[in-house]
């Protein structure tokens, strides 16, 4: 995804949201198993693990975290993706 968002910009804020709800509680659960494996597990903060869990739960209740942890949380999915990738 990487994206660079304005988050003072209603355009952007919803794109975000686009980009947020196009990642399933499911696929969140995914991230969050990955970032515990061991090839994973020293590139995934616990903070960014904790990020990833609030995610998914606002994902299950068709919610939205803030603006700034949704743009982090998605950010951190491009970092696993990313050594993912590499792996």
């Amino acid at each position: 995804m990487s994206r660079t968002y304005d988050l003072s910009d209603p355009t952007d804020l919803d794109l975000l949201k686009s980009d947020f709800e196009a990642i399933s509680a499911d696929e969140w659960q995914e991230y969050i198993d990955l970032s515990l494996e061991d090839g994973y597990k020293k590139k995934v903060t616990y903070d960014e693990r904790g990020c990833l869990m609030i995610a998914r739960k606002k994902a299950l209740y068709k919610g939205y975290p803030s603006a700034k942890q949704m743009v982090w949380a998605l950010k951190i999915v491009d970092k696993i993706e990313e050594v993912k990738g590499g792996a």
